[in-house]
């Protein structure tokens, strides 16, 4: 669960430390008192983009900062190889952190370790699960409902196998379709392409061809040059009076006879001989390379009427060889394709024929466990939506049978009937707000024992909801935090006295400066906030009369 919250220089936040150990967490508090604050300093840490105008280092010239710390069971997450690097053998807690630097840059960390925000963000989604007004707009993409099912199956396994038979039937789909377009304009483009591939395979190039002939050409172009550098070369090493080899060789001699007097220069003499030799070397390899020195005026021209060749293959197939090479395999490939088209396809065809019964088997299995899942999932759903006040409310998960795709050959909608006599009709069509508010807390209820995300965030979900429904909503989250964590913000005090942990969030003026305070409140201070929740900014004995009872109630 999330335990520890450390904002710093966040919108209206200068420095806060939040304890958020509790199972079920409410925060209140007026209109724009900074209760969202709060959780877009959450989205943040998890990896989202925000307005600059969350952040105060562009007015102050300080850095804004955010720091997460779990406390949770960190096996699953130090066993995956995306994340095993930033974990201990004696961790036993998950600290995040994200920072905005006064240049309006970020950076962020997983246990000290700097990270992407892809990295923070992906991590992120196995941490938490935020719920705001709107976020309701998932439950009407199809989709994601399929996505509700899977997880509440527990379909992972079977859809993994699907998806391995799929990879390679889609293939194969596309191979078809790639052999089927080149059925138009075949006989034109067979005859470009034996133009091509004929003065391509004429030309025979070599990969490296081109930059030995210019070297070559360059060597031809200067021969005498270059024949007159090694000769002056060869004068000054060998030739000449004296040369440089007649001075090391009489430096030898001299050395013996130093020698023969004084041992201890006996290496410098291995040291010289192995000197004279190099230089011996040297000297041969000048005298070889001037001796291969000519002008061949054909060979000079051979070489320029090659290199224009490559020069105007290159203007028609690529930047370079390698590039022309390329083109000339793939035009090999594309020529056969197209004189082999009908074969390809009835050797494609027959492929496809024979991984039909495997993708429509896996297929037919995840299907079957939807279903199944499904029927389960939807019974309860409805026990869940009575609870919330929807008494004649029937829900269905319509199955329709489509091609195969990477998620399943299943199309999936759901359907839903609020009132009798009604037909079942899809639940984005015909639902109200508050009736889409309980419904998106019935599939939490379902969800809470089969969802892997340790905790739930709810931003004012109740704002739909009246208060005749507050208690019975109350309870739902009550029982979703017994699997789950919840961190709620809510105007409604039935569903505030449910909390085990209630934080009052308030603007106030320090230092001439407007600040949000988040504070824990307990006892006579709790009766109060929930009895001004029910009767406005007055307190009434009648209204802290009813927050003692609801409180007294909902502790039981």
């Amino acid at each position: 669960m999330l335990t520890q919250l450390h904002v710093k220089n966040f919108a209206l936040v200068e420095d806060l430390h939040l304890d958020l150990e509790g199972k079920l967490i409410v925060l209140t508090g007026e209109t724009g008192a900074g209760k969202s604050i709060l959780i877009d300093a959450i989205r943040f840490v998890l990896g989202e983009r925000l307005d600059h105008i969350r952040f105060q280092p562009y007015a102050e010239g300080v850095s804004s900062f955010v720091e997460a710390v779990f406390d949770m069971d960190l096996k699953s997450f130090s066993q995956n190889p995306s994340y095993d690097c930033f974990f201990q053998p004696e961790d036993d807690a998950l600290i995040l952190r994200r920072e905005v630097l006064p240049d309006g840059k970020s950076r962020a960390w997983i246990n000290g370790k700097s990270v992407n925000n892809f990295t923070l963000k992906d991590l992120g989604s196995h941490l938490l699960d935020i719920h705001g007004q709107y976020d309701h707009q998932l439950l009407f993409e199809p989709a994601s409902q399929l996505e509700l099912i899977d997880r509440f199956g527990n379909n992972q396994n079977q859809k993994e196998n699907y998806q391995k038979s799929f990879e390679s039937y889609h293939q194969l789909i596309l191979r078809k379709q790639e052999l089927q377009k080149l059925e138009q304009g075949r006989e034109r483009e067979l005859d470009l392409l034996k133009y091509q591939i004929d003065e391509l395979e004429r030309a025979k190039l070599e990969p490296d061809e081109e930059d030995q002939l210019r070297r070559e050409k360059i060597r031809l172009a200067n021969a005498e040059k270059l024949y007159e550098y090694a000769g002056r070369i060869l004068e000054r090493l060998d030739l000449g009076e004296p040369s440089a080899s007649s001075l090391i060789g009489e430096s030898a001699r001299d050395l013996s006879g130093l020698i023969r007097l004084d041992a201890s220069l006996e290496p410098l003499a291995k040291e010289l001989e192995s000197t004279q030799v190099a230089f011996e070397e040297i000297v041969r390899q000048i005298r070889d390379y001037q001796e291969g020195l000519s002008f061949d005026s054909d060979r000079l021209e051979e070489i320029q009427s090659r290199l224009d060749l490559i020069d105007l293959l290159k203007k028609k197939y690529g930047k370079s060889i390698p590039d022309i090479l390329t083109f000339l395999s793939t035009s090999k490939q594309r020529y056969d394709d197209l004189v082999n088209s009908e074969v390809y396809e009835k050797e494609n065809e027959d492929k496809i024929r024979k991984i039909l019964p495997e993708i429509t088997k896996t297929a037919e299995e995840l299907t079957a466990r939807r279903k199944k899942a499904a029927g389960i999932m939807q019974k309860q759903i409805e026990i869940e939506l009575k609870d919330l006040s929807i008494i004649n409310a029937q829900f269905e998960c319509a199955f329709q049978e489509i091609d195969f795709l990477a998620s399943g050959r299943d199309a999936v909608e759901f359907m839903i009937r609020i009132n009798l006599g009604q037909p079942l009709a899809p639940l984005r069509k015909i639902v109200s707000a508050g009736e889409v508010s309980r419904v998106m807390l019935a599939l939490k209820k379902t969800l809470a024992k089969v969802d892997a995300v340790p905790t739930l965030i709810f931003d004012e979900i109740d704002a739909n909801i009246g208060g005749r429904l507050g208690s019975i909503t109350g309870q739902k989250l009550k029982e979703i935090s017994e699997e789950r964590q919840v961190l709620l913000i809510t105007h409604l005090p039935q569903i505030a006295s449910f909390g085990d942990k209630h934080i009052k969030v308030s603007k106030i003026v320090r230092k001439g400066k407007t600040v949000a305070e988040y504070r824990t409140i307990e006892g006579e201070e709790r009766i109060k906030e929930l009895a001004q929740m029910m009767s406005g900014k007055e307190t009434t004995e009648i209204s802290k009369k009813h927050a003692e009872e609801m409180l007294a109630k909902t502790s039981k």
